[in-house]
């Protein structure tokens, strides 16, 4: 049975004063690790042999994560040696967050090599066109520090969302720890970089896996710069939002959609002096599109996500 698949999605302010889109991609990890191809000079692993959890983020081109030739992040050497992804999110997400140079950080699962399925499915993942570029990483386990890695995939071009992406996947040695079979707690690597293993013992020439990205949809989100002001917290919510920043915003209503378009809820403005508070404990869990709309037809749109 396919992993089910769950991801983190953090809250962003949308840009203001354009179009935006948000674009929801499918994508299908296929792999072709194998003892025929890949155990060269050593033993290949036996029940154990797995990839790790398939984790990634999406965001623009002011942050790298991982790149060939440079010196692995703490995130990355525990994926590639431990097939742990904590700080990778906690540290190298959250800091591109905080600094708005990522959306998201999901988790697709892991895939273990004596299970029916050869594929890790991840359906559904959302992408706002300011952070259009996709890095995705898992352990290849066990090993010392072997992985795989795509750096920086860019999901538009020419302004518009790609339709599909199919690449090929080979291995990389993160450099962090020494060792040439398929075993772990080997010798820490001192002063090592990330470098590929393509027809290097034990992998040859084949790729281990495919990677496939499929366009599913796309959401244009029109927003404007007349109530930019009008702050809402918590977010992520469970119960109540609360709206600030009212004073001479000309706020006239909000509205709440579901992430395709459909309309869940309309608030009129009371007439307060800045803030006021709505219950949107009705609401399910997910993601929502929170549209703001003054007394000028002006409007901007956020999300929401609702725990």
């Amino acid at each position: 049975m396919m992993r089910k698949i769950t991801f983190i999605l953090f809250a962003f302010i949308s840009t203001f004063g354009f179009t935006q889109s948000v674009a929801t991609y499918n994508i299908e990890f296929t792999n072709y690790w194998n003892a025929t191809d890949h155990s060269v000079g050593t033993t290949f692993p036996g029940s154990n042999a797995h990839w790790s959890d398939l984790v990634g983020v999406n965001h623009n081109s002011n942050t790298t994560f991982v790149q060939n030739g440079v010196t692995a992040t703490k995130g990355v050497e525990d994926i590639a040696e431990l097939g742990d992804s904590n700080i990778f999110r906690t540290v190298d997400v959250q800091d591109a967050i905080d600094a708005n140079n990522a959306e998201q950080f999901f988790n697709a699962g892991d895939l273990f090599l004596n299970e029916p399925t050869n594929k890790i499915i991840l359906n559904n993942l959302e992408v706002n066109e300011d952070f259009p570029l996709l890095t995705m990483l898992s352990m290849i386990a066990p090993s010392p520090d072997w992985m795989m890695f795509v750096n920086g995939l860019e999901l538009r071009e020419n302004g518009n969302w790609k339709t599909s992406i199919t690449i090929d996947i080979y291995p990389y040695d993160a450099g962090t720890e020494d060792g040439t079979t398929y075993s772990l707690s080997n010798p820490a690597t001192s002063g090592g970089i990330i470098s590929s293993l393509r027809n290097v013992a034990p992998f040859n020439n084949s790729r281990v896996a495919e990677l496939k990205i499929t366009l599913a949809s796309v959401l244009s989100i029109d927003t404007f710069l007349n109530v930019e002001e009008v702050r809402v917290f918590p977010n992520p919510a469970s119960d109540k939002i609360t709206l600030s920043n009212i004073k001479n915003s000309n706020l006239e209503r909000i509205e709440i959609f579901t992430i395709l378009g459909k309309l869940k809820r309309t608030v009129l403005t009371p007439n307060v002096s800045n803030s006021f508070t709505v219950d949107v404990s009705n609401l399910t869990s997910g993601v929502y599109l929170l549209k703001f709309s003054d007394n000028q037809s002006g409007s901007r749109t956020q999300k929401l996500i609702i725990q």
